[in-house]
């Protein structure tokens, strides 16, 4: 910092300078070598309102001289003897200097807003292009040198200067002159540490950028990365206007409203970033107001021309400098507040003189800029000392929370090692009555008075095998703590494989109750190996459980391979196999939690495989994938060192394996013989399926099982009846929540009830379910009499509604007869006084649509197709018996739909409605046309005529289903084929041309309508 100042401090000029009078300065008796730079400041001629060259000096210009001080801007005709702040004139000053032979420079900093410079009648310099005429003027204000050999003691400078843009104009900054290396010198260093500050804001916004992007998104990094940017802009632009430089034909409007941009966001950042770093400096509302200006006079900015926006930036200066002045008030006062935290005051304080420093760099800026102050080294050397304040800052911050940091490490190290303890010691709780659980279990299986049913041994051993499962998954929970602690001990022995494989396949035989799957050991009889025997039992029953787990149909097959002194066993299934992108992570600790876990997705524990290895790596062995192949199958291998059979450990293991267990036959396990209604269970865990239908039985329910979403689909289709689903949530392939989503594809709600079964019971995971389509859920381990309780809820609520819906429809179809009925008499009883023979034939097809009537079942809703086109014959009879000739009636049917069922009335009253009301409306001769169509899985009915149509609004109704005009019959039929899945009812009708309704209904009603 000392470097700086001391290298900054030479090109500041000799302010004992003799001053310019009258428009000539004397440097005559000046030492340029020794005494350095001079300003010319003083009095200079100023002609205003001319725009005047070296030579019109020559020709003269009057006796008076007008005289203005420079540096000093323009200040208005209401100052005596002030000049307009926009305008043009021409500046001149006479410098008499030493005679030399070497060469002079002079430093231009800003003259407002465009100039032309002079220097002995030649042009030697310049910035914008300065005219008389605002048309003509093109503003610029760029900092540059000039250099120039004096050939007499009398330098003339010439400046012609004009503005029309910014508030003022005029020589605002000390014209320098000196000796070509001194000038050189001081425009070097001057650019130079322009350079270095754009470099160190720079430097450090990007760093500060990066703590935020890459590192903890806390919101104080973004600001002060931001505000550095912005200073750095700022830099680019003032001073000696790097940018300027760079790009010197950038448009000057752009370049002084990207100044201005600068400035006011820098000052919006900062207001940001202090706010930031104590929420107590401003309330929210607070900041906003404090923000407001800021923000609009940034609009003004960018939507209003420069010299517009630029007369009231000062206003707004002012204001930014009463907002820091504020925010200083603020923050002294926090600083009284916090006496007895250290911390706190610490921060406070390095915030106190960052902003000090923040404010002495926007005071020294202003002061610069109006030449009060002859450098901005203190604004420089200010930003300077508020970057070092605000990276002591964020250090301690940062500092502050690394510690905290490290002592919440330390409690989550501490409170993960009371989990480890907690969850060990509560294993062992488990264990005890758990392994009391077997042992009575096992006790009742010897049945030594022969007083159990073939039944009752089957639950017994279904409740062992369970209980053997909680058993390995608990010692997997225990291990995994010891693998972590370094605890775990191995009781190293001789141990045949081939039994230790049965054990394993007896226990986990369970686990194939409904599938098509075999266990084959393979194993031979004298593989020995050496190991612990209860840990080569939990690798083993890992290896099989994961095995039976993804295998849906096909065999397990468990072999061996002896070579040297090693053993290789192999445990491979015909399952859904694994990809080669997971074979080599699938043994890693809690591997599908590495991934993000998928809301309806099948997840294990994760920590059997991970197990196994570290057992079998312990027993000086080996386990990798061998092979697998996605959707064949796959090949687990692991070795163990191999020893010499020893016969006494074989009878040994022989004498102690378990009592014989109860031949089980894979039978279906699905209940129809049943009166009451169905319920389809879907769990891939045999033992939930068989607690199900233990519970379901004693409720006389007939129970449909599967143990996939596959299975389950194809059994729906078989059984169409289903009355509800329990439904498993988490199942390998398709879980239950996409399953229930396919399921509700072709099933509605009130059609199907879906009953989800899952061990998740956060209230996001029952959101799931919910959305997924579910109309209820029960948490496992579910007690039996909840279960059903919920199952017989939704089996009523399905009840009540269908029923609701057939008393409705019952109602409906009851109003259409006599409506029939009606019409049909009124026409006997007209032809019986005229014509008896037609009255007798009429009666006739009346009786025989009264037959039907009579013998249809009110309950039934459908009807053979036959059957509605008899009554339809009939209608059509009586109506052309009545009316004679006046219509035709055409009726083409495909034979192979007769004998379909379709709703009954559902064709009948359109064609009604088309003879009575689209024909006999009309004048003249008319027709109807009945086509009944088979297409593939449906049947297609269209009833035609070209009677008087229907008015726009009314088929609008109509098509809408709301059609108060047209009776009942019309509606109730729309209302009764809605309730159909694939059903549809469409009417097209052009006034005066005639009226087309088209139906489509399934080709099978049998179970369709509720």
């Amino acid at each position: 910092m000392t470097l700086f100042i001391a290298i900054y401090a030479q090109t500041i000029p000799n302010r004992d300078t003799p001053p310019a009078k009258h428009g000539v300065q004397d440097l005559s008796n000046w030492d340029f070598n020794r005494q350095g730079l001079v300003v010319l400041d003083g009095e200079w001629e100023f002609y205003e309102g001319q725009m005047l060259e070296p030579a019109d000096f020559k020709q003269g210009l009057g006796a008076v001289v007008p005289y203005i001080s420079v540096p000093g801007t323009w200040k208005g005709d209401q100052t005596v003897g002030g000049v307009s702040k926009t305008g043009y004139g021409t500046y001149r000053l006479k410098v008499i200097v030493p005679v030399t032979d070497e060469v002079l420079g002079l430093k231009v900093r800003s003259i407002r807003m465009s100039h032309r410079l002079y220097i002995n009648g030649k042009v030697e310099g310049s910035s914008g292009q300065p005219a008389a005429d605002s048309l003509l003027h093109k503003p610029g204000n760029t900092p540059y040198t000039a250099f120039f050999l004096p050939k007499e003691s009398e330098v003339e400078i010439v400046i012609q200067v004009a503005n029309y843009v910014y508030v003022n104009g005029g020589i605002v900054n000390s014209i320098q002159l000196g000796l070509h290396q001194d000038i050189t010198k001081m425009n070097s260093i001057q650019i130079g540490t322009d350079i270095a500050a754009v470099f160190i804001l720079g430097m450090f916004g990007v760093y500060h950028l990066s703590f935020y992007f890459l590192g903890r998104r806390e919101k104080t990094y973004l600001f002060s990365g931001l505000y550095l940017v912005t200073l750095l802009f700022n830099q680019m632009l003032f001073g000696e206007k790097l940018l300027q430089r760079l790009l010197p034909e950038l448009p000057f409007a752009i370049s002084y409203k990207l100044l201005d941009l600068s400035e006011f966001l820098s000052a919006a950042v900062i207001i940001l970033f202090f706010c930031s770093i104590d929420m107590r400096l401003l309330t929210s509302r607070k900041m906003n107001l404090m923000l407001a200006p800021i923000v609009l006079y940034m609009a003004a900015t960018l939507t209003l021309p420069y010299q517009v926006h630029s007369q009231i930036k000062p206003v707004f200066l002012f204001y930014i400098g009463i907002a820091a002045m504020y925010l200083l008030g603020r923050m002294i006062y926090l600083y009284s507040l916090n006496e007895r935290d250290s911390s706190n005051r610490k921060e406070l304080m390095l915030f106190i003189f960052g902003i000090v420093s923040l404010t002495a760099f926007l005071i020294d800026g202003i002061l610069y800029t109006v030449n009060i102050v002859p450098t901005d080294l203190a604004g420089k050397v200010s930003i300077l000392c508020f970057i070092a304040f605000i990276n002591m800052l964020l250090a301690i911050r940062f500092a502050n929370a690394y510690e905290k940091t490290e002592k919440l490490t330390q409690q989550l190290m501490v409170s993960n090692q009371r989990k480890d303890e907690f969850l060990t010691h509560t294993s062992h709780e488990i264990k005890t009555p758990l392994h009391g659980i077997m042992n009575m279990t096992s006790h009742l299986l010897v049945d030594e008075e022969r007083n159990l049913t073939l039944k009752q041994k089957q639950n017994l051993w279904l409740i062992k095998d369970t209980s053997v499962k909680l058993s390995m998954l608990i010692h997997d929970l225990i291990d995994v703590t010891r693998l972590k602690h370094g605890e775990l001990r191995l009781h190293l022995t001789v141990v045949d494989v081939r039994v230790v494989v049965q054990i394993v396949f007896d226990v986990l035989e369970f686990e194939l109750l409904g599938k098509e799957v075999r266990l084959d050991n393979q194993v031979g009889s004298d593989v020995w190996v050496r190991a612990d025997e209860n840990r080569l039992r939990q690798i083993m029953y890992n290896l099989v459980h994961n095995a039976i787990k993804h295998t849906v149909k096909g065999t397990i097959t468990v072999m061996s391979s002896v070579l040297d002194d090693t053993v290789s066993i192999f445990v491979e299934d015909t399952g859904t196999g694994i990809s080669k992108a997971k074979q080599a992570a699938i043994f890693g600790y809690f591997e599908q939690f590495n991934q993000p876990i998928p809301q309806d997705g099948y997840t294990g524990m994760g920590v059997g495989l991970y197990i196994s290895r570290k057992l079998v790596e312990q027993m000086e062995g080996d386990i990798r994938v061998d092979w697998s192949e996605v959707g064949q199958g796959t090949r687990m291998m692991f070795t163990l060192p191999s020893v010499a059979p020893i016969p006494f450990y074989r009878e040994t293991a022989y004498t102690t394996s378990e009592p014989q267990r109860v031949t089980r036959d894979h039978l279906p396990l699905d209940i129809l013989d049943q009166q009451g209604h169905t319920i389809m269970i879907v769990d891939d865990e045999a033992s939930n399926i068989h607690i199900l239908l233990n519970i379901l039985k004693r409720h006389k329910y007939n129970v449909l099982t599967a143990l996939s979403a596959k299975e389950a689909m194809v059994k729906i289709k078989q059984h169409p009846q289903v009355d509800l689903v329990v439904l498993d949530v988490m199942m390998p392939e398709t879980s239950g929540i996409e399953l229930c989503r396919i399921l509700r594809g072709g099933y509605s709600i009130l059609d199907l009830p879906i009953l989800f079964t899952t061990v998740k019971d956060t209230s996001q995971d029952i959101a799931i379910g919910f959305r997924a389509g579910a109309n209820d859920y029960v948490t496992k381990p579910f007690d039996a009499e909840t279960l059903i309780a919920r199952i017989q809820t939704l089996i009523a609520m399905k009840t009540a509604i269908q029923e609701a819906i057939r008393n409705e429809q019952a109602f409906h179809q009851a109003q259409i007869k006599p409506h029939f009925l009606y019409n049909a008499l009124s026409s006997v009883i007209s032809f019986c006084y005229t014509d008896g023979e037609k009255a007798a034939y009429l009666l006739t097809m009346l009786s025989q649509y009264l037959r039907y009537i009579l013998d249809m079942d009110r309950s039934t809703l459908i009807v053979p197709l036959s059957r509605e086109l008899e009554l339809i014959h009939a209608y059509v009879e009586i109506e052309r018996a009545r009316f004679g000739e006046r219509f035709e009636f055409v009726c083409d049917v495909d034979k192979s739909v007769r004998y379909y069922h379709i709703p009954s009335l559902c064709i009948q009253p359109f064609v009604e409605n088309a003879i009575r009301h689209g024909l006999f409306e009309k004048e003249g001769y008319g027709k109807v046309t009945l086509k009944i169509d088979e297409g593939e899985g449906y049947i297609k009915v269209i009833i035609e005529d070209d009677g008087i149509g229907i008015p726009n609004d009314l088929l609008y109704q109509m098509s809408k289903g709301e059609s108060p005009n047209v009776g009942i019959g019309i509606p109730n039929i729309r209302k009764r084929l809605d309730t159909i899945p694939g059903a549809t009812l469409t009417f097209s009708s052009e006034m005066g041309t005639g009226t087309r309704v088209t139906m489509y209904l399934p080709a099978s009603l049998n179970g369709l309508i509720p």
